[in-house]
């Protein structure tokens, strides 16, 4: 009976997930390390020489076959200070969503070029504009032990046969999509720094073939924000963060906060002390989970991991088992000191 009920609670998200057509893009609880993936203009804007994040996230295991989400992104500053207080910065990135006993697979990978400008001496307010390409691809395996139901049968004409309307194979779609982004950030230098943007995915909404119907797909709107603020004499930060994401009828929310604690400083001239930080924070995504997260962070390099505890309408079926997801990143050149070559530190809070 156990048995029966897993797999009914697989189809029922399996199918809950390709009936919305794959329109809400895949996300990651810790979604600040993921910015670049989904605004552009975010690319580059980072204290360090080079930055990568790798992301695996699964979710929904009670169900017999999880999903799982993998992500990895890379961008770097590649020309600065063109007309002054400016840069240019490129990114690439790489994401794959398996879904269940369907193994519908949703595998995109994005191109981010960014131009970002200061207009004043000091470098305390920077704008910046990101633009993306993306080559994406819809996979599915016909499995014939899922029973998808009475439809259409388009493979031999025969019409309305009672059985799946496409023969036991893989089946895939490829398609391009634009996206754009603009991003705010500010720092005083001292205790205090903000980032806010919006950017637009499938501009061009571009028409998707799956399951043998053409559908077009909807634009996407994410939404981020976070203020950091430091205090000098507890070596706290207080880190509020949210995000809102938009596509068609879908649509998520989430707000928190961290709180990190800087366990050693680094040295400002040299960059041979390294810096070590200790963060944790909680949050709320809308009708769908609380979350917890714990990062670990030492010269460059993170560690992190984050808890969804689930509290929406599939917390029953999915056996309230809520979604893990690891976090590594890592940022070269972090903070190395003064007297380093490369020139991002316009984009530490604190010096």
């Amino acid at each position: 009976m156990r048995g029966l009920i897993k797999y009914f609670a697989a189809v029922f998200l399996a199918g809950s997930f390709v009936f919305s057509y794959g329109q809400e893009e895949v996300h990651f609880s810790q979604f600040t390390d993921a910015l670049t993936i989904f605004n552009p203009a975010t690319v580059g804007v980072f204290h360090g020489s080079l930055r990568f994040n790798g992301h695996y996230r699964t979710q929904w295991g009670k169900t017999g076959q999880p999903y799982k989400t993998i992500g990895a992104s890379l961008d770097l500053p590649i020309l600065a200070d063109v007309t002054g207080n400016d840069f240019f910065a490129l990114g690439a990135y790489f994401l794959q969503d398996q879904a269940g006993l369907s193994e519908t697979m949703n595998t995109n990978s994005g191109l981010n070029l960014n131009f970002g400008k200061s207009f004043d001496p000091g470098e305390e307010h920077f704008w910046s504009l990101g633009a993306k390409v993306t080559y994406n691809q819809k996979r599915m395996n016909n499995n014939p032990n899922l029973n998808w139901g009475s439809q259409w049968d388009v493979i031999d004409g025969a019409g309305w046969t009672g059985s799946p309307g496409m023969a036991y194979e893989e089946v895939s779609k490829t398609y391009v999509g634009f996206g754009a982004g603009f991003n705010y950030f500010y720092t005083n230098h001292d205790n205090i720094k903000t980032m806010w943007g919006i950017s637009m995915n499938n501009i061009n909404k571009p028409v998707v073939n799956y399951l043998n119907e053409d559908y077009r797909l909807n634009s996407s709107v994410f939404v981020h924000g976070e203020v950091e603020i430091h205090n000098h004499e507890s070596n706290v930060a207080v880190i509020p963060r949210a995000a809102a994401f938009f596509q068609g009828p879908q649509r998520y929310f989430i707000i928190g906060s961290s709180l990190n604690f800087l366990l050693k400083e680094a040295g400002q001239m040299t960059g041979v002390i390294k810096e070590a930080s200790f963060e944790i924070g909680a949050f709320y995504r809308w009708k769908d989970a609380m979350v917890f997260e714990v990062e670990a962070n030492w010269s460059g390099l993170g560690l992190g991991f984050s808890y969804d505890l689930p509290i929406s309408k599939v917390s029953k079926p999915s056996g309230y088992v809520g979604a893990l997801e690891v976090l590594l990143h890592y940022k070269l050149g972090y903070k190395a000191g003064l007297k380093s070559k490369h020139d991002s530190h316009r984009f530490d809070s604190v010096r």
